[in-house]
C-alpha cells in the first residue's frame, strides 16, 4: 500500500469515485445479490455472495435465509436488489469490500468519526469479529487524538467493536477531556451511543484527579510557609524606592539613595514569589483553571514551574526550588494513576 493510503482518511475519501452515472462495484464476479447504497454523490451497486456475507454476519444469514424474500429470491435462482436507506454508504461500502477480500482501498488509519461510523454499522450487522484485525488498527491509532468529540468517538469505536485498546483510550479520554466534556457530547446524535457509565466514571476520574492536583498546589503553599530559613540572594535593594539593583552598586541613581538593603530569600519571599509564579503559568487563582481544564493541562503548567528561575544562596536545596520540584513531579504521578475503565466494566454495568 502507498503512502498516502496510510494517512488518517475521512469516510469520504475512502470508497468511490464521483460520477453521476450509477458504479457497479464487482466485489464478487459471480455474486447473487445486490446492494445499492445511494451516497450524496453518486448512488454504487455493490454485487456481492450472499454465502460471503451470510458466513461473516448472523445479520446477513438471516436475511439471505428461507424466512426471508431476499433469501427465497436467490432459492427460486433469482436476483435480489437490496437498497440499505437507512445506512452510511461509504461505511457498508468499507464493510463490503473487507468482507470479500477487497482490502486494497481501505485505510490503515481513518479519522475518529469515521471509525465509529464504521463501528456502528458493524454493531449493526454484528460483523465484527470479521474485521477485528482492521478495528485493532484503528484503534491503536489514538495517541494523537485529543479533541473533545474526537475522543467521544474514538471511545465509541472500541466500545462498539469491543477492542482491548479500549482502557487506553479511556484512560487517555480522562486526562485529556476538560469537565465540561459530557455537555459537548451531548450535542452529538452519535456519542449518545455510549453507554452512561463510561461518562460517569470519566467525570468522576477527572473530578478526583483535579481535586488531587489542587490539594497539590495548596499543600505547597503551607510547605513554604513552615520553611523559615533564610537565604541571601544576589543584588541589593534601595530602601527608598524598592528597586532592583546589581550586587556591586553603591547607590540608587533614580532616587540618589545610597541606603541599600542585602535581598535576602525568606519564607515570606519564596511564598510571594510562589504565587507570581503560579499567576504567570495561569495556575492561580485557581478557580479559573481548575473548573475549566483538564488534568493533563494543569499537569503542564505545573510542570513548567520547574523551569523557574530563582537564585539564592541555597542554590538547589532552596525550598522554592525542591517544592517547585516535588510539585511538578506529582502532577505526573497523579496522572500516572489515572487508569482506563475496563471494557468488561462496562459490559457487565
Amino acid at each position: 500500500m502507498d503512502e498516502e493510503s496510510i494517512t488518517a482518511l475521512s469516510l469520504d475519501s475512502t470508497v468511490g469515485s464521483h460520477s453521476n452515472a450509477p458504479e457497479i462495484v464487482q466485489l464478487d464476479p459471480e455474486g447473487d445479490a445486490t446492494f445499492i447504497l445511494n451516497g450524496s454523490d453518486c448512488p454504487k451497486e455493490y454485487l456481492v455472495s450472499s454465502r460471503v456475507l451470510s458466513l461473516a454476519s448472523p445479520v446477513f444469514s438471516k436475511l439471505f435465509g428461507p424466512n426471508f424474500k431476499e433469501g427465497q429470491e436467490i432459492r427460486r435462482g433469482d436476483h435480489p436488489r437490496i437498497s440499505l436507506e437507512d445506512d452510511d454508504p461509504k461505511a457498508m461500502g468499507l464493510i463490503l469490500s473487507i468482507l470479500h477480500h477487497k482490502s486494497s482501498q481501505v485505510p490503515l488509519k481513518m479519522e475518529p468519526e469515521a471509525i465509529s461510523t464504521l463501528a456502528i454499522h458493524c454493531d449493526k450487522y454484528d460483523c465484527n469479529e470479521a474485521l477485528r484485525p482492521w478495528a485493532a488498527g484503528w484503534c491503536s491509532n489514538s495517541e494523537d487524538v485529543n479533541a473533545v468529540e474526537d475522543l467521544g468517538f474514538m471511545l465509541l469505536a472500541a466500545y462498539m467493536f469491543r477492542s482491548s485498546a479500549f482502557s487506553a483510550i479511556a484512560a487517555r479520554a480522562a486526562r485529556r477531556l476538560k469537565p465540561n466534556f459530557a455537555s459537548v457530547w451531548g450535542e452529538h446524535e452519535t456519542l449518545t451511543l455510549l453507554p452512561e457509565t463510561i461518562t460517569a466514571v470519566l467525570s468522576d476520574q477527572i473530578a478526583e484527579g483535579l481535586k488531587k492536583l489542587h490539594e497539590l498546589l495548596q499543600n505547597t503553599e503551607l510547605t513554604l510557609r513552615d520553611q523559615g530559613a533564610r537565604y541571601t540572594m544576589y543584588g541589593l535593594i534601595c530602601s527608598r524606592c524598592g528597586r532592583t539593583l546589581p550586587g556591586d552598586a553603591k547607590k540608587c541613581h533614580p532616587c540618589h539613595n545610597t541606603d541599600l538593603l542585602t535581598r535576602t530569600c525568606t519564607s515570606d519571599y519564596r511564598v510571594a514569589e510562589y504565587f507570581a509564579t503560579l499567576t504567570r503559568y495561569e495556575l492561580w487563582p485557581s478557580l479559573g483553571p481548575f473548573a475549566t481544564c483538564g488534568l493533563s493541562d494543569i499537569r503542564d503548567r505545573m510542570e513548567c514551574l520547574h523551569d523557574h528561575k530563582h537564585e539564592c544562596g541555597a542554590g538547589d536545596r532552596c525550598p522554592l526550588v525542591v517544592q517547585l520540584k516535588l510539585m511538578s513531579n506529582g502532577a505526573e504521578r497523579v496522572l500516572k494513576d489515572v487508569k482506563g475503565i475496563s471494557l468488561e466494566e462496562v459490559i457487565v454495568v
